[in-house]
């Protein structure tokens, strides 16, 4: 009997190379993104190439209730594989940012992840089966100005996943977190739209080698799944030098990448972008 998989933040970036991973696999897909034109062609393309079945939901996630609007939705389908990817950043100071769009990166970052996790963990529970991938980011390690409530939001995610981790023990049922550095996706496109330069470059990961590893370490249970050496290395920081000092160090890279002209918030129909 085939299992079937949940992705949020299909249509694009990592969201997009996982789904890809489990249609190969042969799950069932249910597929969760606000851009409807993109899930549609991916629905169409899955169907003509490969027996499985695929649904589609459009929905924007970074509003209120979305996750339980969702959870009706499926309520009914067994859950093996939940995947919860999208997210959005925005570039700025705090004081200049827009809190309309802040408000709605961390109730998708914290609210709805968190909420539809605890929803679909109960059924997984009750029959003893289950695999979810939450995907934070390498930003979860070291607070980040510039993008202060990105790294804060990533930082509770990993947090989080790590406690509920801990708790499914003897479960049947596991919970991985990916913390990514910088992948080559529409995220960073999007985050620097506040800016007239986005020159990050340096240590930009192949979204398909990230998704992969990703895929492989929630597949095998791991708890934490930090792809590349360097970023690994980056993750630990933090234990060596001083809180102070790598917050510092992370504002240089952030100011020296995107040359900052402006502070205009991300539109909302933009909003739900896959991560790093």
């Amino acid at each position: 009997m085939q299992q079937t998989a949940v992705v949020t933040g299909a249509a694009s970036g990592l969201g997009y190379e996982l789904m890809l991973l489990l249609a190969n696999d042969n799950y069932n897909l249910v597929l969760i993104d606000i851009d409807e034109k993109k899930l549609k062609a991916i629905q169409s393309n899955l169907q003509n190439t490969l027996n499985t079945s695929v649904r589609i939901i459009v929905i924007d996630l970074s509003k209120n209730n979305s996750a339980e609007t969702v959870f009706n939705a499926i309520e009914n389908i067994k859950i093996d594989v939940l995947i919860n990817c999208a997210g959005f950043g925005i570039y700025g100071s705090f004081v200049n940012t827009n809190w309309k769009e802040e408000s709605a990166m961390l109730n998708l970052h914290i609210i709805t992840i968190t909420h539809l996790t605890k929803l679909v963990l109960q059924g997984m529970i009750g029959r003893g089966h289950g695999k979810i991938l939450n995907v934070s980011s390498l930003a979860a390690f070291q607070p980040g100005p510039m993008m202060a409530l990105y790294y804060a939001s990533k930082a509770y995610l990993l947090s989080f996943s790590e406690a509920i981790a801990n708790e499914l023990k003897g479960t049947g049922v596991s919970l991985t977190v990916l913390c990514p550095g910088p992948t080559k996706t529409c995220f960073q496109e999007v985050v620097s739209r506040s800016s007239s330069n986005n020159k990050i470059s340096f240590n930009m990961a192949c979204p398909k080698a990230v998704a992969a590893y990703g895929y492989k370490a929630m597949l095998k249970g791991k708890i934490v799944a930090i792809p590349g050496m360097f970023n690994k290395f980056l993750a630990n920081l933090p234990r060596v030098l001083t809180r102070n000092r790598t917050t510092s160090i992370v504002r240089k890279i952030q100011e020296k990448n995107r040359e900052k002209t402006s502070e205009v918030p991300i539109l909302a129909k933009e909003r739900i972008i896959n991560q790093e």
